[in-house]
């Protein structure tokens, strides 16, 4: 009798300890994106509006600059109650001076498996911790609320009245560009194996090359 009462008290510390040690795990993570969002609220060159506008085909560099990078969108959720428009333009200097460290770690963020499915999932359509669980098959709403806590602390996602979460209207812009560079990678990547001669007509327009010196 004494030995199963020490018994389940060992399984007790145990099972405490594995939860203080999850809690540690998940704290230091939120300070490390909650860290790397400060360092990046710094003021910065890009030019925002609030309308998207046609296509920018007479792109150029001038003088010695390095060029600019320019994302346009319209984006609708599936429910059709948000709408989302941007054009923005950023200096490639300040994009290519970026400090790894911070930037790496807001990517981080995201990049996770589960957190990405989160935010394509409530991009699509606001969602409740419960029903992630339910349509990620995330396991328990802990698990689910670890992700949104690391996703609120990078202030990727915040929570609208009765518990559900969407994507900050700010940060829409950015989630949609990175997923678009990368189709945009994975569909050159797949072209240019295929190596046909109607490839190139399927996939983005990507040209580059050397500098011709004059």
């Amino acid at each position: 009798m004494a030995g199963k009462k020490v018994k389940n008290e060992v399984e007790s510390i145990r099972n405490e300890l594995l939860n203080l040690s999850e809690a540690v795990w998940a704290l230091r993570e939120l300070v490390t994106v909650q860290s790397a969002v400060a360092a990046a609220r710094t003021p910065g060159t890009s030019s925002r509006s609030s309308t998207a506008s046609g296509s920018r085909s007479g792109l150029s560099i001038d003088g010695d600059g390095q060029g600019s990078i320019v994302s346009q969108g319209v984006v609708r959720d599936a429910n059709g109650a948000r709408e989302y428009r941007w054009d923005l333009e950023t200096n490639t200097t300040n994009l290519l001076a970026l400090d790894d460290e911070t930037a790496a770690q807001l990517l981080a963020a995201i990049g996770h498996p589960q957190r990405l499915a989160i935010l394509k999932t409530i991009l699509d359509t606001p969602t409740s911790a419960s029903d992630l669980v339910e349509q990620l098959d995330l396991g328990t709403t802990g698990a689910a609320y670890h992700h949104l806590k690391v996703l609120q602390a990078a202030d990727v996602v915040t929570t609208e009245s009765r518990g559900v979460f969407v994507v900050q209207p700010y940060r829409v812009s950015a989630i949609f560009s990175i997923l678009a560079g990368i189709e945009s990678a994975s569909t050159v990547s797949i072209n240019g194996a295929a190596d046909t001669d109607n490839s190139a007509a399927d996939g983005p327009e990507v040209t580059g090359g050397k500098r011709k010196k004059r």
